[in-house]
């Protein structure tokens, strides 16, 4: 598919994301990137949550694919990197590119492990969550409709990143790496703040009994949902009346990870207004950000990045 058929225009793509209120769409420099309006004014910390427009990819890659390890051309890849790191401020020689295999692991990132998976072979495996207190390694997380999630802890200087689809969710893996936080860094939850960047959103995330039953298993997930008719459907409902999911006529469910994401954030000590939600569903705007089951699997990945300023 052509750039014309799948790929909207930045100006348009401004309006979409700014209209949620929450979010900035930068697009000052040669790649433009989103920030939580939340998290713009700690001091010493730079973030972003890329789209895929302003990059150099093509085909089902096009434009801005941030997937170094997909079979794309990797010196189209690394022209991705090099543009967005010059657009937001951090040298993309030193990002930490683990793989992600939707466990709960977290690594503490240090300073040997500088340009891991991107200028030298990736030597970490099986790591889904990264923290650092070290100044100019940015931490990257990869997504196509699972939930990227930055965490800046302004007052202890450090910074971590979460990928966090169904199964990490339901593993507790936000929780944990916070938890990783305070061991490594002694950062008290109430301090950090934590940005959801754009995921697949309720009104478009179907799973089945197996998956919801693990989401309710999750200690960090409030159980005390009530249940009740609304619209048509069955809905969960946590005691702030935030749905969680929905169960269908069809038997099958709508599963609201961003929802999940926060209380996890919130069990773990997080304060509610420090939490950020993009509120912006990559499924329904697959032409701005890349959509995994859109695609059915043919696709880039979006990528949010956070890093402590030297």
């Amino acid at each position: 598919m052509g750039n014309k058929e799948i790929i909207m225009d930045i100006n348009t793509a401004k309006q979409i994301i700014e209209k949620t209120g929450s979010c900035k769409y930068n697009t000052s420099g040669v790649t433009p990137f989103i920030q939580m309006k939340g998290m713009t004014g700690l001091s010493g910390i730079r973030h972003c949550f890329t789209t895929r427009l302003g990059g150099v990819s093509r085909g089902i890659y096009e434009s801005l694919n941030m997937g170094i390890h997909l079979e794309d051309d990797r010196e189209l890849v690394l022209e991705n990197y090099r543009r967005l790191s010059e657009s937001v401020g951090f040298d993309y020689t030193r990002i930490s590119c683990p793989n992600q295999v939707h466990k709960d692991h977290v690594l503490v990132v240090r300073e040997d492990d500088a340009g891991d998976g991107i200028v030298r072979e990736r030597t970490h495996v099986d790591i889904d969550a990264q923290i650092t207190n070290v100044e100019g390694i940015p931490l990257i997380v990869y997504a196509a409709d699972c939930v990227p999630i930055l965490l800046a802890d302004p007052v202890n200087r450090a910074v971590g990143s979460v990928h966090s689809g169904w199964k990490g969710t339901a593993l507790g893996i936000s929780a944990k790496t916070v938890r990783k936080m305070n061991e490594e860094y002694g950062s008290f939850p109430e301090n950090i703040h934590a940005a959801i960047g754009p995921s697949i959103g309720i009104g478009n995330y179907e799973v089945d009994d197996k998956v919801i039953e693990e989401i309710r298993a999750c200690p960090y997930i409030k159980d005390n949902m009530t249940v009740s008719e609304k619209g048509g459907f069955i809905t969960f409902e946590n005691a702030e009346n935030r749905p969680v999911f929905y169960k269908k006529e069809n038997g099958k469910y709508m599963l609201n990870l961003w929802e999940a994401c926060r209380q996890t954030l919130i069990s773990a000590g997080l304060k509610e207004e420090n939490i950020y939600l993009s509120e912006l569903c990559t499924m329904e705007y697959h032409d701005i950000f890349f959509s995994h089951r859109y695609t059915k699997g043919r696709r880039g990945l979006n990528a949010g990045v956070i890093v402590l300023r030297t």
